[in-house]
């Protein structure tokens, strides 16, 4: 069967809606474990969406569509002042993953960025297991992996996520023996 990527129209909204929170399940899943939180990431994914297709961002948010079904969505942003695009939400029907329906949006998407005069894109994307094929589909159109780092603090809580439950330690290069400056 073939897949198409063509823009979002609002009659979209409901299938989109259900293969963002069926496919973000495990993701949210594993990072409301981690930091130890009961988050509506569902309500807030849904707000999220309501954002994009309620504002001119519309326009960038495209699906893809096999036998008359939404299979898979991406949205993607464009600073034209730094001549940067970025790819943001997307997702692709679970039972679809692994058939070349990520790669196949986001080459789509870096088409239209280098259209509009773009001169380079990012991405971002969990490190864990659940987002391993999103991975994968963004390094089969060229993406490479930076190595990076995301914090997490709770504003209303002890500034801590519960996984991170050792005692702080001090930075290596911290400390009497070292000295101020991190070397001796």
């Amino acid at each position: 069967m073939t897949t198409r990527i063509r823009p979002y129209d609002d009659g979209d909204w409901d299938a989109v809606l259900d293969l963002c929170l069926l496919a973000f399940a495990a993701g949210c899943g594993a990072l409301e474990g981690a930091i130890g939180h009961g988050l509506d990431w569902g309500a807030c994914l849904e707000e999220y969406l309501r954002s994009l297709v309620g504002s001119r961002e519309q326009k960038r948010l495209l699906v893809a569509e096999s036998a008359g079904l939404v299979v898979g969505f991406v949205h993607y942003e464009v600073d034209r002042v730094a001549r940067c695009g970025r790819i943001g939400v997307s997702a692709v029907h679970p039972a679809r993953q692994g058939r070349g329906i990520g790669p196949l949006m986001y080459a789509h998407v870096l088409r239209e960025m280098r259209a509009k005069g773009l001169k380079y894109a990012t991405a971002d994307t969990a490190g864990d297991e659940a987002h391993a094929r999103a991975r994968r589909a963004y390094e089969k159109v060229g993406f490479v992996a930076l190595p990076m780092v995301q914090y997490f603090v709770e504003l209303d809580g002890p500034g801590r996520p519960r996984a991170a439950g050792r005692p702080r330690s001090r930075p290596a290069s911290v400390g009497p023996e070292r000295g101020r400056g991190g070397r001796r």
